[in-house]
């Protein structure tokens, strides 16, 4: 479907053509798909345009090199990539902190990824920090995903 939905949108706007490309890189990403997760991303990258001027005939997207760094990083995270650890302590380092629910479940990710790299402590540090976000928005998705970072499962 996100394939379809990329090639249905390949005449809209750079903004939406790099959407729907970490869309589909995401989807890659759940389906296990590595390689083309990645191609994906990468042509996310080069279709996002510098500057993030709205988009007046599309719909509301919100894109930028942080949330694109910070999908990729879902993505490496799940796939236990050495590289998600940086990627993802990068995305955080420059996350608007206005975006709590992201920032829990950036903070999920590099938990699963610090796991993955073998720093249990690192790894503890990051879910700690998503688990006292998650609770105070209310979010019942990032808590669900917390307990399976426990256990050192993608969720």
């Amino acid at each position: 479907m996100s394939a379809h939905a990329r090639e249905t949108g390949r005449q809209g706007s750079p903004l939406l053509r790099a959407w729907l490309a970490a869309a589909h890189g995401e989807a890659l990403a759940a389906a296990g798909r590595q390689a083309a997760s990645l191609r994906a991303f990468e042509d996310a990258a080069r279709r996002l345009p510098t500057a993030a001027a709205p988009d007046e005939d599309g719909p509301y997207l919100a894109l930028d090199a942080v949330h694109l760094a910070r999908w990729r990083g879902h993505a490496l995270a799940r796939f236990g990539h050495p590289d998600a650890v940086s990627v993802l302590a990068s995305a955080l380092s420059a996350h608007d902190a206005e975006f709590s629910r992201a920032e829990a479940g950036l903070r999920t990710d590099l938990a699963l990824a610090y796991l993955a790299s073998g720093e249990p402590e690192a790894a503890h540090a990051q879910r700690e920090a998503a688990s006292v976000i998650a609770e105070s928005v209310g979010s019942a998705r990032q808590r669900r995903r917390l307990r399976s970072v426990r256990t050192g499962e993608v969720a």
